[in-house]
């Protein structure tokens, strides 16, 4: 099993978390809170309680639970880029990494790739509910100049890197890369609250999920999801 140790941008923190007890009990015990009580309803106060720590403590570490849901979206992003990558290193064949990789997106991982500083299932969770809420907002274009996405973006040239590999002639794949990472987390947050938007729901099955994005993926690059060839 191999066990990712990833770093988020340092800017996103005050004091490193990962580096103390108390700061990895307030990453994982915010996480737990995060995705129990949703951004809006999460204070430092509660998560000092739930944490066993005061409040100036965790201020200590995060100036505002904006950055500290920036740190769970990064490792978020993190993780799942690295995982791709991990799991497509042995694949010569560049339509079965995609399909990998789309599975990945999909949340479909082995238990051995299950291995992190957090709980990747949970990081996930918080990611279909509240991770537009960690880029949308008026602020932006200051932390996009500070480079607090470039996991996503990281996330989104390696798919890219992957569908140009199938076909050196595809267009615009930064953007169908983009898409297929919305629609794997947006879909399924449709599936499990608003069933009437997708015909995927019912049991919440993600394989369906990644079986519509691989037809898609393989009509957009011409290529039959069934045998993996060029037409």
């Amino acid at each position: 099993m191999v066990h990712y140790q990833l770093a988020p941008d340092t800017s996103l923190h005050l004091r490193d978390p990962a580096a103390s007890a108390v700061g990895g009990r307030i990453l994982s015990e915010g996480l737990a809170l995060m995705n129990e009580l949703g951004l809006e309803a999460f204070t430092f106060r509660k998560l000092a309680d739930r944490a066993e720590c005061t409040e100036a403590t965790i201020y200590n570490y995060f100036t505002n639970k904006q950055r500290l849901l920036q740190y769970y979206f990064q490792l978020y992003w993190m993780w799942l880029d690295t995982h791709c990558q991990q799991e497509g290193h042995t694949l010569t064949d560049p339509w079965a990494r995609v399909q990998g990789d789309i599975h990945a997106l999909c949340g479909i991982w082995s238990k051995d790739a299950l291995a992190a500083q957090l709980d990747p299932v949970a990081l996930r969770d918080l990611v279909l509910v509240e991770g537009s809420k960690s880029f949308m907002h008026r602020n932006v274009d200051e932390d996009n100049k500070l480079k607090l996405f470039q996991p996503y973006k990281d996330l989104c040239s390696h798919l890219a890197k992957e569908l140009k590999a199938c076909d050196r002639s595809c267009k615009h794949p930064r953007t169908f890369a983009t898409t297929l990472i919305e629609m794997a987390h947006s879909l399924e947050f449709a599936m499990d609250h608003l069933p009437a938007l997708t015909e995927l729901s019912g049991a919440g099955d993600r394989r369906k999920l990644a079986g519509f994005l691989i037809g898609l993926t393989s009509v957009y690059l011409a290529i039959p999801a069934a045998t993996g060839k060029k037409k």
